[in-house]
């Protein structure tokens, strides 16, 4: 891919459901390619996130795993990180700093 897609800042139930079209457009792209490399999403702008927007990360990450591919969320931003540490899901990340890290 040319670019790494990023993440909205607001990632909420109240706009998961406008995200879903264009993700899922993407997700075709994406999980197309021939190898088994990462795709990578730039999270650093997420400032708001609930359960909605991480069972769609997790959504994007099984329909990658189906296609023999992995989701890694780049810059992740602090409170991204929380929230993937306090549901173990920090093997969405690209890297893991310790929880103390994060405020």
């Amino acid at each position: 891919m040319a670019h790494t897609p990023v993440l909205p800042a607001e990632l909420t139930i109240y706009t998961v459901g406008e995200l879903h079209p264009p993700w899922s457009a993407w997700l075709a792209d994406a999980g197309s390619a021939d190898d088994d490399t990462p795709v990578s999403i730039d999270a650093a702008a997420v400032d708001q996130i609930d359960g909605a927007g991480l069972q769609l990360l997790v959504s994007l990450a099984n329909s990658l795993a189906a296609r023999q591919r992995t989701l890694q969320l780049v810059d992740a931003s602090p409170l991204l990180i929380n929230a993937c540490q306090t549901l173990g899901l920090t093997s969405l990340l690209a890297s893991v700093p310790t929880l103390e890290a994060c405020p």
